[in-house]
């Protein structure tokens, strides 16, 4: 598949889509934040975030889900949602893209950058003065993708669970004069 190929469906995800949501984050988390092995942390981390029940929570409270299939099977997600914290003054009144995750098999065919783009139409269409998002330090090949896409570094943000911090970075991309 190409960024061109017909055969990648976007569309918005709803409660029947949640189990796939659910093990296809799970997969990516691990694959992503678990290059050394998977510690209990980790493990407790990914059954809770990802957990059925919890993506039901998210999208009951608002959380919008891009999904991007071939056929029948699930690629990748986007995940939308306007923040409760807002980490820099800068991205005050912007959407934030909670969660963009490709599964390993289906990276750099063009569907996390489609998935992008739609989030940055959604959040256009909202009137949206920009799209922000937070990206693990240790993610290069990620804060790669969204720098060649336009996006800038505006500083730290921790992700913390069970006692633990990991470095993340905001990432702002501005629609227009701010």
């Amino acid at each position: 598949m190409t960024p061109s190929t017909p055969s990648l469906i976007l569309r918005e995800g709803g409660p029947a889509d949640l189990p796939q949501l659910s093990v296809l984050a799970t997969h990516v988390f691990v694959h992503t934040y678990c290059p050394g092995g998977l510690r209990p942390d980790q493990a407790r981390e990914a059954l809770s975030a990802y957990s059925v029940t919890e993506f039901a929570r998210r999208l009951a409270s608002g959380h919008a889900f891009t999904l991007a299939l071939e056929g029948d099977h699930l690629l990748g997600f986007a995940e939308t949602a306007w923040p409760s914290e807002v980490p820099v003054p800068a991205v005050a009144g912007c959407l934030e893209l909670a969660r963009l995750y490709v599964g390993p098999g289906a990276q750099g065919r063009g569907v996390g950058s489609a998935l992008l783009r739609r989030a940055e139409a959604q959040a256009g269409a909202r009137g949206c003065p920009g799209l922000w998002l937070t990206a693990w330090i240790e993610n290069t090949k990620a804060r790669a993708f969204y720098a060649r896409a336009g996006y800038q570094d505006l500083g730290r943000w921790d992700y913390v669970f069970e006692d633990r911090a990991y470095e993340n970075r905001i990432c702002f991309k501005a629609f227009g004069p701010r």
